[in-house]
């Protein structure tokens, strides 16, 4: 008998093992276009759910970006070298980018040294203030920091930069040493968060400045106007010149305001400025 079954599917061209149980032939007798479209939107399913799960967790995993500026006649090498003891600190938790100026500079005897962040005509006033601004903002487009940190010049700028609006990210703090004031840099900053589609009020921004007492080329007070040009800024003071300090303690002061503005507030949502 089971012989003549056989023999009755083999001749009617049906493959015996569609049989095998009632489930295989309850699914062997759906269209084969119906089982494919289920698949299809399984697997969109667990794309929508789980990309933003991924995309969260290395979000999650990169490390804060922080673009630095060096100071008159540096580099962002040499400055990255003269602050070798900060930098291996600051590298734990941040990614740290050297930017070089885009302007040659020269030193006090007139010698071109290094690079500066604008240049200065035959009356000693400053020009290419707006081009600078606009490199630094072609230069960080579609990247996101989240501070800037500057020495003198650079420091001026970082301050700057962060009321225009112009680094691309969520800047959440700024941190200068033997950093001036300037007006001209702030017109500038100023007139391009004015015509910015994207308004930041960069003065909220939390800034921290180091100043010298035995500073000879940028005084306190310096750094006192610039503070308050700058709004939301600390001063602390140390004896050590002007340099960006890497004495242990001073760091260490600079490490807990980039903790507590910086790696504490990353977590919170907050909207991006993506430039204008």
């Amino acid at each position: 008998k089971a012989q003549g079954e056989l023999l009755e599917q083999q001749q009617s061209g049906i493959s015996p093992y569609m049989y095998s149980s009632s489930t295989a032939r309850s699914v062997s007798s759906r269209p084969v276009a119906e089982i494919v479209w289920f698949l299809h939107l399984l697997v969109i399913f667990r794309w929508r759910t789980e990309v933003p799960v991924f995309a969260a967790a290395a979000m999650a995993a990169r490390k804060p970006r922080i673009l630095c500026l060096h100071g008159l006649t540096q580099s962002g090498a040499s400055f990255s070298d003269k602050i070798g003891g900060a930098r291996r600190k600051l590298t734990r938790f941040y990614d740290l980018d050297f930017l070089d100026g885009p302007y040659p500079a020269q030193d006090f005897e007139g010698n071109e040294s290094g690079l500066g962040w604008w240049a200065r005509d035959d009356m000693g006033r400053h020009v290419g203030v707006e081009k600078t601004f606009e490199y630094v903002h072609d230069y960080t487009k579609g990247k996101h920091y989240d501070a800037i940190l500057g020495f003198s010049q650079g420091g001026l700028l970082a301050t700057a930069l962060a009321l225009s609006g112009d680094v691309s990210g969520d800047i959440k703090a700024v941190v200068t040493a033997g950093a001036p004031y300037r007006k001209d840099a702030f017109e500038v900053a100023l007139a391009r968060a004015a015509a910015s589609a994207t308004k930041v009020d960069g003065k909220t921004i939390p800034k921290f400045h180091f100043a010298a007492y035995s500073d000879l080329t940028v005084p306190v007070k310096w750094v006192e106007d610039l503070s308050e040009a700058g709004g939301n800024g600390q001063i602390v003071l140390h004896e050590k010149g002007h340099m960006f300090p890497t004495q242990a303690s001073l760091v260490g002061q600079m490490m807990d305001f980039l903790a507590l503005h910086v790696l504490e507030q990353r977590k919170k949502p907050k909207k991006e400025n993506r430039g204008k």
